[in-house]
């Protein structure tokens, strides 16, 4: 075939321009900003950091180091003494210091009971809400009433163990226990006496009062 032969075909060519909404939609696509400067951190970004570093820095330092274990352990026990002693409403401070006025009601408990007038102080601190002494002075007058009726001798200084060998074999033993308990509870343990806990107590007096008579 000759070059006078060929024949040329026309071919159709099709102008195609940029689509802009297309362009600025890639220029707003995060995965195409190559070489892009990016947008410098803020100060709440730098703050977050740093305390998530800060946190991690402690945990680190808790777990992997001796102090950091005995530091670790030992908030977490106070942190649980703590919250035993506020749930049961006793004042922390009590148990290592004792106020001089809570000196002189302890050093009370030595006085002579037979010298004391048991239903008028009673019912004065009832009156004044002061339960613990209340508490106090209940168990004191059950004792008066246990030596009025010859079946303990009153010594000041005297435990109170010695008071129960002493009515051991007596029917009113129960509800001195309990009334001790209760003394025990609010007068050395620190616990907090509301009028209710304090209704208990009285019906145990009472309870004690007439096994006594018989």
């Amino acid at each position: 075939m000759s070059f006078s032969q060929v024949t040329h075909t026309d071919s159709t060519y099709v102008k195609r321009q940029f689509l802009e909404k297309k362009i600025e939609s890639f220029k707003a696509d995060s995965d195409f900003s190559y070489g892009r400067a990016k947008k410098g951190e803020s100060f709440w970004d730098r703050f977050i950091y740093w305390i998530f570093q800060t946190i991690a820095k402690i945990i680190y330092f808790s777990t992997n180091t001796l102090l950091g274990n005995i530091l670790l352990y030992g908030g977490c026990i106070a942190l649980l003494i703590y919250v035993v002693l506020k749930l049961l409403h006793i004042d922390a401070k009590n148990l290592f210091f004792r106020s001089s006025s809570t000196s002189v009601r302890v050093a009370a408990l030595d006085e002579d009971i037979h010298e004391l007038d048991f239903d008028k102080l009673i019912a004065q601190a009832v009156e004044g809400r002061k339960f613990r002494e209340a508490v106090r002075l209940t168990f004191l007058h059950a004792l008066k009433k246990l030596s009025d009726a010859q079946l303990i001798k009153w010594v000041p200084g005297k435990t109170n163990d010695d008071y129960l060998n002493e009515i051991r074999n007596h029917p009113t033993l129960p509800q001195v226990i309990e009334l001790r308990y209760y003394f025990d509870y609010a007068w050395y343990g620190h616990f907090e006496i509301d009028s209710n806990t304090y209704t208990s107590i009285q019906n145990a007096f009472t309870e004690f009062n007439q096994t006594l008579k018989k």
